[in-house]
């Protein structure tokens, strides 16, 4: 039986309509049953989806004005198009069509100008299922990386790091490394949030609140380890998953290190949901450059391989 597969095909006016249809194309569609939403105003215009139409399920939604949009750049329109997308995949999951989600990039200046306050697919997927608490795992072969802060200006990090939160944070990774990368003993570290505070004299009230959190989870919790030594490759192989303390700490090491496979995780979902390592690449389309799929086609992999 073939495994069902929705992809919300992102913003339209960037890669993500190319680079779908180009992991799917990679992808073994003898196992898969896609069903990629989108409008077939923007796909036509992909001399690939005419070759792949006939082998996949493409719904259409006929975005009202979709003729008038602009490619290479945010407008309202992409935002209202790329919305609408992810709304209708969520529609089919609650439908029971499928429980395997693949989000191509959004841009949150799009989205922003029909939805104010819009912090991206992790809260947005977080408070439509009603959930307490969801988390971004960046996941590559080398490395499992969980920020523990997202979105957020630096100077506001410390004083989101807050004993219950990590708990929580903690208590969720172990449960998806377990059920869902089947990892019978999960062993989670911690990178500190400042310099050099592996060593007990640099902690900080922050480094105290993660020590705090990690013996409230009753969960095994290594750390906290100075973030300028836990990516090396060595450190990282000790590891099932390591928790950073805000974005560009985790993102910079990723990468720098997985640009090409690295895939976003949303963890705490009630469904498999993934999506590329990267965004709408407005740049590359201004340019007339073709995109690498390969994050997108970890992205499937990762979904298809992942227990519900």
């Amino acid at each position: 039986m073939k495994r069902k597969i929705i992809i919300s095909s992102g913003d339209p006016a960037g890669i993500g309509p190319i680079i779908s249809l180009e992991a799917i194309k990679n992808s073994n569609l003898n196992t898969i049953d896609f069903f990629l939403i989108g409008d077939s105003y923007i796909f036509e215009s992909i001399p690939l989806f005419r070759r792949l139409k006939g082998r996949i399920n493409f719904i259409d939604l006929k975005t009202p004005g979709i003729r008038n949009l602009q490619k290479g750049s945010a407008s309202k329109l992409s935002g209202k198009a790329s919305i609408g997308y992810l709304n209708k995949s969520l529609e089919l999951i609650k439908a029971k069509l499928a429980s395997k989600l693949i989000t191509a990039p959004i841009s949150k200046e799009a989205v922003e100008k029909n939805i104010l306050n819009f912090k991206g697919h992790t809260e947005y997927l977080r408070k439509y299922f009603a959930l307490r608490t969801t988390a971004m795992m960046m996941v590559s072969k080398k490395m499992r990386l969980v920020l523990l802060t997202r979105h957020q200006p630096l100077k506001k990090v410390s004083s989101l790091i807050k004993a219950d939160k990590v708990k929580e944070t903690i208590c969720l990774i172990h449960k998806s490394l377990k059920s869902q990368f089947k990892i019978k003993r999960p062993k989670i570290a911690l990178a500190s949030f400042n310099p050099h505070a592996g060593v007990d004299t640099f902690f900080g009230n922050e480094e105290r609140t993660l020590i705090k959190a990690a013996k409230m989870s009753r969960i095994p919790v290594f750390g906290p380890y100075p973030a300028d030594t836990i990516f090396i490759e060595s450190n990282l192989n000790k590891f099932d998953s390591v928790i950073c303390t805000y974005h560009d700490q985790a993102m910079i090491p990723f990468k720098l290190l997985s640009f090409y496979d690295g895939v976003n995780l949303t963890l705490g979902l009630p469904i498999i949901r993934t999506s590329p390592a990267h965004g709408v690449a407005y740049d590359l389309i201004n340019k007339n450059k073709r995109p690498i799929s390969s994050s997108m086609e970890a992205a499937i992999k990762l979904a298809v391989d992942l227990s519900s």
